[in-house]
């Protein structure tokens, strides 16, 4: 049975290769995904607060884990697709907002410390992500949702903003105790 997997993997693999080579790679949805992401890279260099770059760093990297974990997720249990993708052989790089999300979550945590104002922050921003954004990507076929919704959406990027904040604001702290010891 393993040896079948891996055979149907392979055949998949090779054909969505094809599908992006001829179908996908520099078609309009394709720059659409690759502007917006570099919009909110440079969005995010230009904002990084200068005083503790570290912190933000790691703060866009645990988001970015976070939602690359996420989207392997709902890619393998076929939760939703992505029919234009960015780099097809990468599934963390495929969404079309594999950075627009990250720099939200990362912007958020260095603008609020604080639990309230971060939490409060966080659900107006993923809900305006996830009840305006999603349902715009979803009509222009950025992505297909099978067995998911705008409200699993709002509360998966909910725990993922609750997480990097927890994560991030834990290792902070650890470093500061390991400095001083």
């Amino acid at each position: 049975m393993f040896e079948e997997i891996q055979r149907l993997n392979h055949s998949a693999n090779k054909l969505e290769t094809k599908y992006w080579l001829s179908e996908d790679l520099f078609s309009l949805h394709w720059w659409v995904i690759v502007i917006l992401n570099i919009l909110f890279l440079i969005l995010l260099i230009k904002l990084i607060d200068r005083k503790r770059p570290l912190d933000i760093i790691v703060a866009f990297l645990i988001s970015f884990i976070l939602v690359g974990f996420i989207n392997e997720l709902g890619y393998y249990y076929h939760w939703w697709s992505y029919p234009h993708q960015f780099i097809t052989a990468f599934k963390v790089m495929n969404a079309v907002d594999f950075l627009t999300i990250p720099v939200i979550h990362t912007l958020l945590y260095q603008k609020y410390s604080g639990w309230k104002p971060y939490m409060i922050a966080n659900a107006i921003i993923m809900a305006i992500i996830s009840f305006v954004g999603v349902p715009i990507f979803v009509h222009f076929h950025y992505y297909v949702l099978y067995d998911w919704n705008y409200l699993k959406s709002f509360l998966a990027l909910l725990v993922v903003g609750m997480l990097v904040k927890v994560l991030v604001d834990f290792l902070i702290d650890w470093a500061a105790v390991a400095r001083k010891s």
